[in-house]
């Protein structure tokens, strides 16, 4: 099906089947599709190889939760609680983050593919490992977050606070951080050749790196 022909999301309002409902559709290797998931509260949901497609999620509370290969596709999150859940492992093709809260989550070792995370706050986020194709951040708040060893194409931030976020490990060629807060992140240094900053900012990191300018 096209996907200007997709019908509207159906509203899931069944809180009290929702882990059975979930649990069932892993172990039928069955794809979660077009539905609406509005003010649910996912608990304590340990199941690996979830998958949702053209799915909805507004205003939802995920409390620990892990969910290993995780695989979302074409879905949005908005105003989502997913704070200190573990995701790793997972896939993320084309899904919004809007306004969610994202601290302490871990995305160890995921695969993101035009993905956008807009206005969210991911302190302590962990995207270690990582394989970020056309990965955006908006606006995000990202002290203390963990992006080392990861594998970056098309990787973007604009408006963000990066400060004391460790990139040890990772190429940053090409990446744009002028419009961002960058005071006290972590680099061996190699990683920094190609970045494009402000001469504040390369001042900042040249401390950073041990030089002493005069």
């Amino acid at each position: 099906m096209a996907e200007e022909e997709r019908v509207p999301p159906v509203l899931f309002e069944e809180q009290g089947y929702l882990a059975d409902f979930l649990s069932q559709s892993a172990g039928e290797d069955r794809t979660i599709e077009d539905l609406l998931f509005r003010h649910l509260t996912f608990d304590g949901i340990l199941i690996s190889k979830l998958e949702f497609s053209h799915c909805r999620f507004e205003g939802c509370r995920f409390i620990g939760c892990r969910l290993p290969q995780l695989y979302l596709r074409s879905c949005t999150l908005d105003g989502c609680d997913l704070s200190g859940c573990q995701l790793n492992d997972a896939t993320f093709r084309n899904v919004l983050w809007k306004g969610c809260k994202l601290s302490g989550t871990q995305f160890f070792g995921s695969f993101f593919q035009q993905c956008r995370f807009l206005d969210c706050a991911a302190e302590y986020a962990n995207f270690s490992g990582g394989i970020l194709k056309q990965l955006t951040f908006s606006d995000c708040r990202l002290p203390e977050a963990s992006f080392s060893d990861c594998k970056p194409t098309r990787l973007s931030f604009s408006g963000c606070g990066l400060q004391r976020s460790d990139f040890t490990g990772t190429p940053l060629k090409g990446l744009d951080l002028t419009e961002d807060a960058i005071e006290g992140i972590l680099l061996a240094g190699p990683e920094l050749k190609g970045a494009i900053v402000t001469p504040f900012q390369a001042c900042d990191l040249a401390r950073l790196l041990g030089l002493i300018i005069r």
